[in-house]
């Protein structure tokens, strides 16, 4: 069997299957009287992408019936917004059918499927490609992920993107005297912005394969124009986002202001590997209107240094958070660690 009809094979199984997952998961939630399966995450991007669709500021209010909502100050800069933006454009197609929407997302999902066979193919050829995309499309857990109303997937087609074009500048050119790729490094640019406006973590990332880059080509000249073009593009797409930022809160933010809050929930005294944003409520600060989304990113960033400054000791016997926990980005105490808990 060809290597094309092999590959169709495979993505239409990776629909079917991500198909079949929306219709399940849609009919167990709407059968326990649920929206989303992670409903606080989930709950937050299907709202900003209702208020992109609806025209209306970009904006974090909370559902009724949301702890936080009910005290709280909007939040603007709480997300990036990649991901509500796809679901904007869905919901603006197929209004607000959640049904709809994972339908979409199972697409998405198989996209990713097809990536993954490209960048096989650069690396290692069809063959490992068409087994690594086998190997997606078959994986309960990335078919899962696929249809939650989660910014997983769509980051993953992004990274994947990112990567592709990340290979063409690494393949080393049979002639060392070219012309820098101007387009490969364009391209990996924009592809790594665009993962940044879905998930800003990857930020960190696009310096650091700048730096790799130049230190390990063996022409370094033109590695360094081609870095530079990279890091610049990243730099020229984001601006947009941080202008926008600076007219609602005066700052420059580059990313979120929620880090602060994410951050502090791993690294306080009570922590216990496991997300619990109830210390949020609990203090009040964003129940205070003379609070501002800057002054208490800043406040819950600084608590989270002076616990990790002052708990030094302490680090042997701290856990990695399970992967499963995406608001605890560092180590936290485990229980014993942590007077028992």
């Amino acid at each position: 069997m060809s290597a094309r009809k092999s590959l169709l094979i495979i993505l239409s199984s990776a629909l079917v299957i991500r198909v079949l997952a929306a219709v399940i998961v849609t009919g167990q939630l709407e059968h326990n009287d649920q929206e989303f399966l992670i409903a606080g995450d989930a709950g937050g991007y299907w709202e900003l992408g209702g208020h992109i669709a609806r025209g209306e500021p970009y904006r974090l209010l909370g559902q009724p019936g949301d702890p936080l909502a009910d005290v709280s100050i909007p939040r603007e800069v709480a997300r990036m917004p990649g991901f509500p933006a796809l679901l904007g454009l869905i919901r603006s197609i197929v209004g607000d059918s959640l049904l709809g929407t994972r339908l979409v997302l199972a697409v998405v999902g198989t996209l990713a499927c097809y990536l993954v066979y490209l960048l096989g193919c650069r690396i290692h050829g069809p063959s490992v490609g068409l087994a690594a995309s086998a190997a997606c499309a078959v994986s309960p857990t990335l078919a899962g992920f696929s249809v939650l109303i989660l910014s997983e997937t769509l980051f993953a087609v992004m990274l994947l993107a990112c990567l592709l074009a990340a290979e063409t500048l690494c393949c080393r050119a049979s002639d060392l005297n070219q012309r820098p790729r101007l387009s490969a490094a364009l391209w990996t640019g924009l592809a790594s912005c665009a993962a940044v406006y879905v998930r800003p973590g990857w930020l960190a990332a696009v310096p650091l394969f700048a730096v790799i880059w130049i230190a390990f080509s063996v022409e370094r000249a033109r590695a360094t124009v081609e870095a530079a073009v990279l890091v610049l593009v990243v730099a020229v797409g984001l601006l947009p986002w941080v202008w926008r930022n600076q007219q609602v809160t005066g700052h420059p933010v580059l990313t979120t202001l929620w880090a602060g809050p994410s951050l502090y929930d791993g690294l306080r005294p009570t922590a216990t590997g496991h997300s619990d944003m109830q210390f949020i409520i609990d203090d009040g600060l964003f129940a205070d209107p003379n609070q501002t989304e800057y002054a208490i990113d800043r406040h819950y960033r600084h608590a989270a240094w002076e616990f990790t400054r002052t708990n030094r000791a302490r680090q042997p016997g701290w856990d990695w958070p399970s992967a499963g926990v995406s608001s605890s980005p560092g180590p936290v105490p485990t229980s014993s660690a942590s007077g028992g808990r």
